[in-house]
Parts: C-alpha cells; structure tokens; sequence
C-alpha cells in the first residue's frame, strides 16, 4: 500500500526521495558492514518515479523491497522509528530492532509528522544522537539517505561523532561539541533535501 507518507509530498518531492533510496541502496551495496535494507509501501508515485526513471531497480539485490507496510513486514516489538522529534536519543544500535527511515521530503514545513506517526502506530520512537556529538548550522533534519549513510558508518568506525563527520555536508556547517575548529574533516556530499527521519535498515545478523 502506498505510504500515508506520500500524500505530504509532490511529484518533484517524490523523485528526490527515489534518488535518496538510489543512493541508500548503493552505499549499502558497498558497505563493509551492511545492513538488511526493507523499502516498505512501495506503490503511488514512488513506484511510478522508479518504473520511469530506474527501471533497473526490478533487478536490485541485496534489498527486500515491499508493498506492505512495515509493520505488516517487521514485527512491531522489533520497530525503531527514527525522528529528530523524538525526545529518546539514540545511544547504540541493537541487531535485534528494525530502524525505520520515513520516507519524507521534508523542506521544513512537515515538522513534527513522522513523530506523530509513530506515535499514533505506537512504536518505539528515537532521535540521532546529533547534539551529543555535533553542533549544527541548520535544524537537525537530514536527508533519508544521510541517516542511512550514519547508520552504516557507525557500524564501521563504532563512533558516532565519526560517523556524522563521515557523512554530513559541509553546507549543515558541522563542528564537535566542544571544538573550537571549524574546519574539521567532513564529506562534502551533495543532497537533495532535508529529510524527517519509510526505508527500513536492520544490522546483518550473523
């Protein structure tokens, strides 16, 4: 079924998440700890984006790709919604939850919807922990692909202020908490838009 998610968004806001979950999928895809990638609700305008634009994405491996939604996928108890509204802050991945990305374009005038959602589907709801590590230039909403790509580089350095000086743009204007440097190492990526933290990651079990 296609995600409530959606209707919040435009056409051109869909296509930025379809080339947001491109990128998820090939950083997972050479990812040194990968994890298990769910694209959950597949259908609507995410579905049409993908056919005219990816249609090699029929052939993707490596991810499970869904039309149901994820709590019809993922057992509840195992759910991990990630929102910057939350008022839990994320201290360590567990292999045993299931974190789930909401898929919404953001552009800061959709404050608040993915915290009211899971609350209303009553998840477990956490934040990154961004102001334990970072201070930010612009409000702590990042891009799908960005939490995707944190997620993952904390599972290889087991750092996380490494793994937000790995992946945020220069443009969030990122320095450490407690640094008097504002130049410290960062990868300037480009991005699309900001993003309320419905991609699914879960750590590889062994």
């Amino acid at each position: 079924q296609p995600s409530q998610l959606y209707s919040n968004m435009d056409s051109n806001d869909v296509h930025k998440l379809h080339k947001q979950i491109q990128r998820c999928y090939a950083e997972n895809r050479r990812a040194s700890h990968p994890v298990q990638f769910y694209l959950t609700s597949l259908g609507g305008q995410l579905r049409q984006s993908m056919d005219e634009k990816d249609k090699g994405w029929v052939n993707w491996k490596d991810i499970h790709i869904k039309t149901e939604h994820y709590t019809e996928v993922v057992s509840q108890e195992e759910l991990v919604y990630l929102t910057s509204d939350s008022p839990n802050v994320l201290t360590e991945l567990d292999p045993q939850r299931a974190y789930v990305i909401g898929g919404l374009v953001d552009h800061n005038h959709h404050k608040g919807v993915t915290f009211e959602r899971a609350t209303e589907l009553g998840i477990r709801h956490a934040q990154l922990p961004l102001s334990s590590f970072v201070k930010m230039n612009s409000r702590k909403v990042l891009a799908v692909n960005h939490v995707f790509e944190i997620i993952l580089a904390y599972l290889e350095k087991g750092s996380w202020q490494e793994a937000f000086f790995t992946v945020l743009p220069q443009r969030k204007g990122v320095v450490a908490v407690g640094w008097d440097a504002t130049d410290p190492p960062k990868k300037d990526e480009e991005t699309d838009s900001d993003s309320d933290p419905e991609t699914t990651a879960q750590e590889e079990r062994a």
